[in-house]
């Protein structure tokens, strides 16, 4: 079984959703591209694409005098480690302040808290089965 992931720097969070979003492995260059909005030097890049490699998060691949660089932890698999984490900084660890939150800024719907209501009540189905 794999090891539950550790809450990623910002950085690293950013390369990881740019190989999320693409479909096929990138190279340096493409990388670099996508992640150009952050002005990071390509050394940057480098040193961020080889600590996620340690950690075990992104794989390489020889392709000509280069690499091509994929995710092996999903975005799937990180979620749950974002989600505990917000949920502990910025709601005291309470499910409650996250949904008081979301009440006061985003105007909820009927339709939106049905939604949640439905969601919570299969929820506590699953605790209980």
């Amino acid at each position: 079984m794999k090891q539950q992931p550790k809450r990623l720097p910002d950085a690293e969070l950013e390369v990881m959703k740019a190989l999320w979003q693409a479909e096929e492995p990138l190279t340096r260059a493409q990388l670099e591209q996508a992640l150009a909005d952050n002005g990071w030097a390509g050394t940057t890049l480098l040193t961020l694409l080889s600590r996620l490699e340690d950690k075990g998060y992104v794989a390489r691949q020889r392709e000509g005098r280069g690499y091509r660089y994929t995710a092996v932890l999903t975005r799937r698999e990180y979620l749950p480690v974002e989600s505990r984490s917000a949920l502990g900084r910025m709601f005291a660890g309470s499910a409650r302040n996250l949904v008081a939150a979301m009440a006061e800024t985003h105007n909820l719907t009927d339709a939106d808290i049905d939604e949640l209501a439905d969601y919570l009540a299969q929820l506590k189905k699953r605790h209980h089965a």
